[in-house]
């Protein structure tokens, strides 16, 4: 876990490079940062000209190199973002959204790309990527624990800007003989989210941190090092805390996956591969190996029980989403609401129950899981009637719903949780068709580079985290703004690392 990095060998513009680039990837999953997130966008993008215009002769690695291992998939995709305002239905608007999130996306990718050719081996190890990931999971959990021991007041809210944090610090601090201030331990805030009211926001990256360290969890295990599993387990342990505390339920179930995922690869697909060829002095023991695993997987099952006991949604979801997948004419739904008629089937479907779980139920179709499920049923409808998409933003599925409805809908929702809808209706069929190809194809080259004892470490990495955004695009709208950006940043490093640099020295491997 010791990353050596040395400014001496690097020019200025190389150490600047370096940490905007992990500042970057740290504050992208944040809310109300779009400024700095610009400006350092903005910083690496210049960055990357300056070396390409003046310094292309202090580059890593030669710009016809790495532009040579551009995958057609690629290409095809910027080019298709470049020109999809000229055929869509609403072309203004599609071309104010190409300045917008799709060039940042591209940006993303150029600057993911320019971090290998710009910095070589010493560029961030899987090691720094997954802290870097994880920022915003040590903000949530320092805000938790202060929350939870008083040093917030009573009755904290379930997200407080960084306004209200200073303000309510001050007043807790306040020693004064004027302070009627008391410091005392609160019950445990379930629920609390911190900074960011959105806590899809730190389950997205929090899932991201977890890929990151279960492969540096596997190579710790694979090279016999204590130090490194020990600390890998540490950062799952507290992404798991941080997403269990916010109770974000999806990220509890994908961060799960993850970790199924790398499991099953790494006892199966990698059961019978040896060690890297440098193996360090200080060896693991196989005991205390299996103390870090029985100690990692008690501690999350334990977390997860307890949030499972303390959120009623998941006692209820089976039952809503069931709802969610047997309603007729999910449009009617979706433009007129709950009808009494629906009302009292529902109620009468479960008439062997208490009427309180039937009115949870029916709320749940509005804002919980058998609403979602609705929705995505009534966008596959719209899908289906818009082959050529609307016009490239978020906001597609809204316009497109109140266009068939006639009015606005009882229910309004800006997208459908479900990515790749969000995006057919967007940019068409053929814009999720590409970029599902996009994505694939960086899951195939993780795939089969696996058994490569030296791509192995950016290949195994670069597949857990296409199979993380593929799969979570099925229960979320994660293919838009600072999602793509940082879906563009992780993977296009990785997999050009995976390409041009793919050994490491011994000082920086993750």
């Amino acid at each position: 876990m010791n990353i050596n990095i040395d400014p001496c060998k690097k020019s200025i513009s190389q150490v600047i490079f370096y940490w905007c680039a992990l500042a970057y990837l740290a504050i992208l999953p944040i809310s109300n940062t779009t400024a700095l997130r610009n400006l350092l966008l903005f910083i690496l993008v210049w960055v990357v000209v300056f070396f390409i215009s003046f310094r292309r002769d202090r580059l890593e690695i030669e710009l016809s190199t790495g532009v040579g291992q551009l995958p057609w998939a690629l290409i095809t995709w910027a080019l298709f973002l470049c020109l999809f305002p000229l055929w869509a239905v609403q072309s203004g608007v599609a071309w104010h959204n190409l300045g917008g999130q799709w060039v940042q996306s591209i940006l993303a990718w150029i600057v993911g790309i320019a971090a290998v050719l710009i910095l070589g081996r010493h560029g961030p190890s899987l090691w720094v990527l997954a802290v870097a990931s994880a920022f915003l999971v040590g903000v949530h959990l320092l805000l938790f624990v202060m929350a939870w021991s008083g040093i917030l007041g009573s009755n904290v809210p379930a997200d407080m800007s960084a306004t209200a944090v200073w303000a309510a610090l001050a007043h807790t601090l306040d020693f004064s003989s004027t302070s009627t201030s008391t410091w005392r331990w609160q019950p445990f805030p379930w629920g609390f989210r911190g900074l960011d009211p959105m806590h899809g926001n730190l389950g997205y990256t929090a899932c991201q941190a977890i890929a990151l360290f279960a492969v540096c969890f596997y190579l710790a295990w694979r090279d016999k090092i204590q130090a490194r599993v020990w600390g890998a387990a540490l950062g799952i342990l507290l992404c798991f805390i941080s997403i269990l505390v916010a109770n974000s339920r999806g990220a509890v179930l994908f961060g799960f996956f993850v970790l199924i995922t790398t499991a099953l690869i790494s006892f199966y697909k990698l059961k019978n591969t040896g060690p890297s060829s440098a193996v360090p002095e200080k060896k693991i023991r196989g005991s205390t190996f299996n103390l870090a695993i029985f100690a990692l997987f008690s501690l999350v099952v334990f977390a997860v029980a307890q949030s499972v006991k303390h959120d009623v949604r998941w006692h209820t979801m089976f039952d809503k989403v069931k709802i969610g997948l047997l309603t007729e004419h999910p449009l009617d739904f979706l433009c007129n609401g709950v009808s009494s008629e629906m009302e009292s089937k529902i109620r009468q479907s479960f008439s062997d129950r208490e009427p309180a779980y039937a009115d949870d139920l029916i709320s749940g179709l509005k804002n919980q899981d058998g609403g979602r499920i609705l929705l995505m049923r009534a966008g596959l409808i719209l899908v289906l009637e818009n082959p050529r998409g609307l016009d490239g933003s978020r906001h597609s599925y809204q316009k497109l719903s109140e266009e068939k409805c006639g009015h606005p809908p009882v229910l309004q929702f800006s997208h459908s949780h479900q990515g790749w809808i969000d995006t057919a209706l967007a940019l068409g069929w053929l814009g999720a068709l590409i970029f599902a190809w996009l994505m694939l194809h960086f899951l195939h080259s993780g795939w089969k580079n696996l058994k490569n004892p030296v791509l192995r470490p950016w290949a195994f990495a670069l597949l857990l985290m296409s199979a993380f955004w593929i799969l979570r695009g099925f229960a979320d709208s994660v293919y838009r703004e600072h999602y793509l950006q940082m879906q563009a940043f992780v993977l296009g490093y990785l997999y050009w690392r995976m390409k041009l640099l793919p050994e490491a020295p011994k000082e920086t491997r993750g």
